[in-house]
């Protein structure tokens, strides 16, 4: 089934995160200035009618976005990545722990004042997990308390094919986060595919009211919703997306996963 409805077998064969974080994170890359917009769009929402904290959070991604909870670390006791990629877990895992030759995030770190708590997130993120989204157990065979906080970061739009498993895959990845905790998604609009080097990948084209309702569909009430346009000169075709969503919403109840 998994064949059919994700994108699994291209991107494991085929995606490259150094290419990935080159392409789009690198200060010299022109997508630079945009991507930092939206990610100070992301701390904003963040603490937004005041901080998410507790003791774990979770963070679930394809592309190596660990920059995230680097400024956030200071609320949370534990965090925990996953992915379900396994060049992308093995680059995390080398970069947590500061091996020479690990990718370089310096650049959109400076940009998040992150450079002082490097040391301190370091010791908090201990874990990097392999991810299932389309099992309703998505971290198989380990199991984990829920979380207080579940952040998802451009993962399941590029793994599916069709918003039904869309749909599916985040009520199997929300199975994860306790009730009443807050599930945060920073996710791109109107994109069908996306640049990680000469490599063309294929992403799954949503819109707000889509995602909106999705989360909705899923057991929760969204707090906050932010669009970030796209600033990028629409001749630079590295992505065809047209903006970049950052959505708050607080888990009210469990739902069974329809995949």
């Amino acid at each position: 089934m998994a064949s059919a409805v994700t994108n699994k077998e291209f991107y494991d064969d085929y995606f490259d995160s150094r290419q990935y974080i080159q392409t789009y994170l690198a200060q010299q890359s022109e997508f630079f200035d945009n991507f930092t917009e939206h990610f100070n769009g992301f701390l904003k929402i963040f603490t937004s009618g005041g901080a998410v904290e507790g003791n774990t959070l979770i963070q679930i991604f394809l592309p190596p976005y660990i920059f995230y909870t680097v400024p956030i670390c200071d609320y949370f006791t534990e965090i925990i990545f996953a992915s379900p990629h396994d060049k992308t877990i093995e680059e995390v895992e080398n970069w947590l722990k500061n091996k020479p030759d690990a990718m370089d995030l310096s650049g959109i770190l400076k940009q998040g004042n992150c450079d002082e708590k490097l040391n301190i997130f370091r010791k908090k993120a201990k874990r990097v997990l392999k991810c299932d989204v389309l099992s309703s157990a998505p971290l198989s065979p380990i199991s984990l308390p829920q979380a207080d906080c579940l952040l998802l970061t451009h993962c399941m739009e590029l793994f599916v094919t069709d918003k039904k498993t869309f749909c599916g895959a985040l009520k199997n990845i929300c199975s994860l986060l306790k009730t009443g905790g807050h599930l945060i998604m920073s996710i791109a609009l109107g994109c069908t595919y996306f640049m990680a080097g000469t490599v063309k990948c294929p992403h799954l084209y949503l819109d707000d009211e889509f995602v909106r309702s999705a989360v909705i569909e899923a057991g929760y009430v969204v707090v906050d919703l932010h669009i970030c346009p796209r600033q990028l000169n629409k001749l630079y075709d590295i992505s065809d997306y047209t903006a970049f969503c950052i959505l708050k919403a607080r888990k009210e109840r469990e739902m069974s996963s329809d995949i």
